[in-house]
């Protein structure tokens, strides 16, 4: 049976979904094991919460810069080793953090991790969505969200049992992105179809996000909604006077509502279509947060919107995807999912320094407008975007 699975050719379309999915659901994992531990450990070495901060931002940054040259190196070299080679070389770069404890390095380990973990991310997603069919791909692209939420989950429950100090975070880290190549290297079934030439530049991506500005504004508002969430609600709930406790489950509340909603909604939307539920997603996104004003300090309360509010903004991801996948075909997707990511990137660079800024202003509710504004700017894109289907 084992024996089927691996060679049969029945099976082969699995096969790569497997691959694709199992090895960006380890880097996941890594990656938010690794995130803590760096700042954990950067705050003991300076005492500064701004360059702790600013290291984060070397991440998102590292997103955005690499973002428009990944469509070229799936031109220029087959998808599979591509993808092994960066998760080898992340995998390379963690050592190094604890080898050399110096500030200035561990900001060029950040970016140049940042770089390789991007690359393995957007050509995941395009192998998922080139292999995903029309009639299920909202589907399967929920089942890989579900998978990576879950990957991200275990990644601070690691951190709980490893801490931050010593070996252990990295060798561990080291462990999942290595262990991230077998699939990619044993599960052989359909290849990343490589973009041509023309779709590969980087003028390729702004015109794919052009041709759809819905499903790239998916992305930027789901970046900037999840860092916004993970990196400032923790600030809101001590501003409201929440114990620690509490906050704690507020965040697990939302992480769940991710890992749960995921599979529904992608099923929602192969049936009644991907434009009407990411409208009322969207719409979630703009009233969700004066839910959580009026819930107050109330736990309980908090404990269920933000399960249903960060839960469904989470799926936007997943509509995103599936939304590109439907408009683009073969190796143009490669670049169609380039500039998705990379509006992910902007969201989650912009996002935290404008709420933050918002939430000093006016405190602590700074944070829940900035939450609805970004709502209220995608839904303008959906808008003109339904005018100009109307006229056109």
């Amino acid at each position: 049976m084992i024996a089927r699975l691996l060679l049969s050719p029945d099976f082969a379309r699995n096969r790569s979904l497997a691959a694709a999915i199992v090895c960006a659901t380890l880097s996941g994992c890594g990656f938010t094991l690794l995130m803590p531990v760096i700042g954990i450990n950067l705050e003991m070495m300076t005492g500064s919460g701004a360059l702790v901060g600013l290291n984060g931002a070397a991440a998102a940054l590292s997103t955005i810069v690499a973002t428009p040259f990944v469509p070229r190196m799936l031109s220029r070299l087959p998808g599979r080793p591509l993808i092994v080679l960066s998760l080898l070389f992340a995998a390379a770069c963690l050592p190094l953090f604890r080898l050399i404890p110096d500030v200035t390095a561990w900001f060029v380990l950040r970016f140049a991790m940042g770089i390789a973990i991007t690359i393995v991310f957007v050509a995941s997603e395009t192998w998922i969505n080139q292999i995903a069919t029309p009639a299920r791909r909202a589907t399967i692209l929920a089942m890989y969200a579900t998978a990576l939420a879950c990957g991200f989950g275990l990644g601070g429950l690691l951190l709980s049992i490893l801490g931050s100090q010593g070996w252990a975070p990295w060798i561990a880290g080291t462990l999942l992105f290595s262990l991230g190549t077998i699939p990619v290297m044993v599960l052989r079934g359909p290849e990343i179809e490589p973009p041509s030439p023309r779709d590969a530049s980087a003028l390729a991506m702004l015109k794919a996000a052009a041709i759809a500005p819905t499903a790239v504004g998916a992305g930027l508002l789901f970046g900037a909604t999840e860092t916004i969430f993970f990196s400032l609600m923790p600030v809101y709930g001590v501003r409201i006077g929440l114990a620690e406790a509490a906050i704690g489950i507020i965040m697990a509340c939302g992480a769940v509502g991710g890992i749960l909603m995921q599979v529904p909604v992608g099923r929602l939307a192969d049936t009644v279509g991907k434009r009407p539920v990411v409208t009322a997603i969207a719409l979630v996104c703009l009233i969700g947060p004066a839910f959580v004003w009026m819930a107050g300090s109330t736990a309980f309360a908090l404990y269920a919107v933000m399960f249903v509010y960060v839960g469904l903004a989470t799926t936007l991801y997943t509509l995103g995807l599936a939304m590109i996948g439907d408009r683009f075909t073969g190796g143009a997707i490669a670049a169609a999912n380039a500039a998705f990511v990379m509006a992910y990137g902007v969201g989650s660079f912009a996002g935290p320094p404008v709420a933050g800024a918002a939430m000093d202003m006016i405190d602590p509710q700074g944070v829940l407008l900035v939450l609805s504004g970004f709502a209220l700017l995608f839904i303008a894109v959906l808008t003109i975007r339904i005018v100009q289907r109307r006229t056109g």
